[in-house]
């Protein structure tokens, strides 16, 4: 059965006052998608034991985290019949926490998407495709993404975005019509230009007055060189997350507060002072 795609999937509860975060910094296998998920129970399991931590609300993973950045149609999942779905929709039901990453699928009468997919324990399936493809292939397989989504957990509201869409501030601007409290970008962001995505992540966070969260693959694959570097930044753009490390994968943990988010913006209202803007997206 088709899933059916949702524009704002919402989950009815109060507001949490706090969201706790873990990013993995997961190092998938090359077109593997059997190994990587056995490799992530692993690693799921780990984090969710780790001594003087609370269990994270939303486990964040990076791009393609279960295939690596592959252009192949073999690897493509068809969103009724996705096996790195059907882990997603697991992990969450068993760890009780929502799960965020992104997944190449087929979709649309054969087109292909980079698709984020939020799934949270009740079983809510939240998604977002990609919109800025990058240079080197993924423009001529995928196709660009055209709804800017914001999701709804526990009372925050959440902004996905995929590797490339955090140089694009428009795409992102925390506006009236469709705020958020959290953007989250899942990346395979290259090693040699981490220094860009530092300062981007942090002009993110400043100018939309929100959370702003880094989930970057580490290691190797065939065509690049990943350093990790997730990061969790807030308002000011400072960082306010910490680095463990679990079955040799390094994870980012962040605890967020609402109240001190709203109290800045409240002291401090620049997002009043935006500009008013349409974006005009053709669909396709």
């Amino acid at each position: 059965m088709l899933i059916p795609r949702r524009k704002n999937a919402a989950v009815v509860t109060k507001t949490a006052a706090s969201l706790n975060l873990a990013l993995v910094e997961f190092s998938p296998e090359w077109e593997n998608t059997v190994a990587n998920l056995a490799r992530l129970d692993a690693v799921t399991d780990a984090v969710f034991n780790l001594e003087g931590h609370g269990g994270p609300d939303i486990l964040i993973l990076p791009e393609c985290f279960s295939t690596g950045f592959s252009m192949s149609p073999r690897i493509v999942e068809f969103p009724g019949s996705s096996r790195t779905l059907e882990w997603m929709k697991r992990m969450a039901a068993l760890y009780d926490c929502a799960v965020a990453g992104s997944v190449p699928v087929w979709d649309k009468g054969g087109k292909r998407f980079n698709r984020f997919y939020f799934v949270t324990p009740e079983g809510v399936i939240g998604t977002y495709d990609k919109r800025h493809l990058f240079f080197g292939g993924e423009g001529e397989i995928f196709t660009p993404g055209t709804d800017r989504t914001v999701l709804v957990y526990k009372g925050w509201k959440i902004l996905p975005g995929i590797c490339f869409d955090l140089r694009f501030p428009v795409w992102s601007r925390n506006n009236a019509s469709s705020p958020y409290d959290l953007y989250i970008n899942v990346a395979n962001w290259p090693a040699a230009r981490m220094r860009e995505a530092g300062a981007l992540l942090a002009a993110r966070a400043i100018e939309n007055v929100a959370y702003a969260a880094f989930c970057n693959r580490a290691g190797s694959d065939s065509l690049m060189e990943y350093s990790g570097g997730s990061a969790v930044v807030n308002h000011r753009g400072r960082t306010r997350s910490s680095v463990v490390e679990v079955c040799g994968t390094r994870v980012a943990m962040a605890s967020l507060d609402m109240a001190e988010m709203l109290r800045f913006r409240a002291s401090f209202p620049v997002l009043g002072r935006a500009d008013n803007y349409k974006l005009d997206i053709e669909l396709k």
